[in-house]
């Protein structure tokens, strides 16, 4: 569960580019901190969120706490990241700890999964949490696994899904691309689609166009059930 209370979120790239103010280049910087000079140029001038592993690498390194990185907190002093216990969701500050579920998404025609959840989790900035998800929204990792969402996101690409949002829009048909992601199960199918409702049926749509539009009606929709909507995703992890 995401944490109740409202980060005061201020600008990081303004703070970011404060932190690497010591170095003479982002080449000098990308040396020392073993992050690519284009990514450090990106994320100074706002064009890019970082990913958790970039905020993790970069705290580490600059040697300042993730909440003085991400601009929730005037206290540079590093946090030491404690253990959290199985009731624990996140740790002190900074980092949520999201469950990861041992299942991948198929992103294609789909693929027999059994949903449980590992004894594992991985670190997410909860500031970036703040910003993807509702307060008390339960979240989780899961894998991608096909090319049908392409070139969107890869295979294996990790996602973060919101099991909270489970209602899909009514919405007219638009533009593939501005649909919302949801992993859904089909019979036993996990799978991974952009979906829209238009009347009494469901369209899923993949974004690799080698794959055609699905329209799901009927027996379809009563085999249907929606585990959550894509809040983020990574192709890197």
């Amino acid at each position: 569960m995401i944490g109740q209370d409202e980060p005061n979120l201020v600008d990081f790239p303004a703070r970011l580019k404060g932190l690497l103010a010591k170095y003479p280049s982002y080449a000098a910087a990308a040396s020392d901190l073993g992050i690519p000079a284009t990514t450090l140029a990106r994320l100074a001038r706002g064009a890019n969120d970082p990913g958790s592993d970039t905020l993790l690498k970069l705290a580490t390194r600059l040697n300042v706490s993730m909440s003085y990185l991400a601009g929730t907190s005037d206290d540079p002093t590093p946090t030491r990241l404690a253990k959290p216990s199985h009731r624990e969701k996140t740790a002190p500050l900074d980092v949520a700890r999201v469950p990861k579920l041992d299942v991948r998404a198929a992103a294609g025609a789909g693929s027999v999964n059994q949903m449980h959840a590992v004894n594992a989790t991985l670190p997410f900035p909860l500031w970036m949490l703040h910003k993807l998800a509702a307060p008390g929204a339960k979240v989780s990792f899961m894998r991608a696994s096909g090319d049908s969402m392409w070139p969107t996101f890869d295979d294996k690409a990790l996602l973060l899904v919101n099991e909270s949002e489970t209602e899909l829009p009514r919405m007219a048909p638009k533009a593939s691309g501005d649909l919302d992601i949801f992993v859904f199960l089909q019979e036993d199918n996990l799978r991974v689609k952009r979906l829209s409702r238009v009347g009494k049926e469901i369209v899923a749509t993949s974004d690799n166009r080698k794959y055609s539009p699905e329209i799901l009606r009927g027996p379809d929709l009563k085999r249907l059930k929606i585990i959550g909507r894509v809040i983020w995703w990574d192709n890197r992890l």
